[in-house]
C-alpha cells in the first residue's frame, strides 16, 4: 500500500502531472476499447440485476420480512419512479415475497448465479487487456470462475443490503444512534470493497498479487462513489419520466450501470498504472 501511495507523489502534485496522468488513463481506455466492453458489462450486469433483486424479495418473504419492502423500500420507489412504473415494480416485487417466494429461492438461484457469472465473464477481456494478462484458461474454467465469484458477489451485494435495510429495524437511543449508524455504513462499504476485490482477485487470468487488491479496490469504490453522487445529482435535475413514461426506469437503471462500469474500469486503470509505476521504480534502484 505504501509503494503504490508514494507512487502517486501527491506532494509534487501539479496540473502538468495530472494532466499526464489523464492522458494515460485516456490512453488505455482507448487502446483497450473500454468505453465499448463498459456498455457490455451495463447490459449483463441489468441482465443479473432483476433475478438478483427478485431472489432478495423471495428471501424477505420465506423470513416473513416483507415489512422491510413495503415500509422502507416501496416508499422510496413510489417517490422517484412514474405511476405506470411503480405499479409494475410493486406488483412484481409482492408476486416475488408472496405467491412465486419458493421458486425464486430454488430455481430462481439458479437463474441469478448464470446472470452474475455471465456479468463476470464480460468483465474477463477488458480486466485481462488493462492488467495485461494473456487468457489461456478452458471456457469450463472460466466458466467455473465466473459462477464462483458471482455466489460471493451476490452474498457480499445481499450482506450490505441486509445491513442497509435490516438496520433501519433497529432504533437505539441516544449516541447510540449515531455510532450504530456509522458502524452500518461501514459495514456496507467493507462489503463493497470485498465484492471488488473478488473481480479484481478472480476474474483476470492474471491473480493479482494480495497486496494490490485492496488499492484497485478501494479506487474502484472511489470512483463509484463519486460517480453515483454526480449521477445522483443529475437525474434530481432532469425528469425522464416525462420522455419515457413507464420505461424510465429501465432507461435509468441502464445509464447507472453503465456508469457504474465506467467508473469501476477508471479504478482498476488507475490501479494498473500505479502499478506499472512501481515496477519502474524497483527496476531503477
Amino acid at each position: 500500500m505504501r509503494a503504490e501511495l508514494a507512487a502517486l507523489e501527491l506532494r509534487r502534485l501539479s496540473l502538468r502531472r495530472a494532466k499526464r496522468g489523464v492522458a494515460n488513463i485516456a490512453d488505455v481506455f482507448s487502446r483497450h476499447d473500454l468505453l465499448t466492453y463498459s456498455s457490455a458489462m451495463a447490459f449483463q450486469v441489468l441482465y443479473a440485476v432483476v433475478p438478483l433483486a427478485l431472489l432478495a424479495l423471495s428471501g424477505l418473504g420465506l423470513v416473513g420480512a416483507q415489512s422491510l419492502y413495503t415500509g422502507h423500500v416501496a416508499p422510496v420507489l413510489r417517490h422517484n419512479l412514474s405511476h405506470d412504473a411503480f405499479q409494475i415494480a410493486d406488483r412484481t416485487a409482492l408476486k416475488a415475497m408472496n405467491g412465486r417466494r419458493v421458486w425464486w429461492a430454488t430455481a430462481g438461484l439458479v437463474v441469478t448465479l448464470w446472470g452474475m457469472g455471465a456479468s463476470l465473464r464480460s468483465m474477463m477481456t477488458p480486466l485481462n487487456g488493462i492488467y495485461g494478462a494473456r487468457e489461456e484458461r478452458s471456457w469450463g474454467r472460466r466458466l467455473a470462475t465466473s459462477i464462483a465469484g458471482g455466489a460471493i458477489v451476490t452474498a457480499c451485494l445481499f450482506a450490505a443490503i441486509a445491513v442497509v435495510l435490516g438496520g433501519r429495524l433497529v432504533h437505539p437511543a441516544g449516541v447510540l444512534a449515531v455510532g450504530f449508524f456509522v458502524l452500518r455504513w461501514i459495514v456496507a462499504i467493507a462489503l463493497l470493497l470485498v465484492t471488488i476485490a473478488t473481480l479484481i482477485r478472480f476474474v483476470p487470468a492474471r491473480k493479482r498479487p494480495l497486496e494490490w487488491i485492496s488499492v484497485g479496490s478501494a479506487l474502484s469504490a472511489i470512483c463509484w462513489i463519486v460517480a453515483t453522487l454526480g449521477f445522483t445529482a443529475y437525474i434530481n435535475e432532469v425528469s425522464y419520466a416525462s420522455f419515457y413514461g413507464a420505461l424510465a426506469s429501465i432507461v435509468l437503471l441502464l445509464i447507472y450501470l453503465h456508469v457504474s462500469a465506467i467508473a469501476f474500469l477508471l479504478g482498476v486503470t488507475v490501479d494498473s498504472l500505479l502499478r506499472d509505476e512501481v515496477r519502474k521504480r524497483e527496476r531503477a534502484r
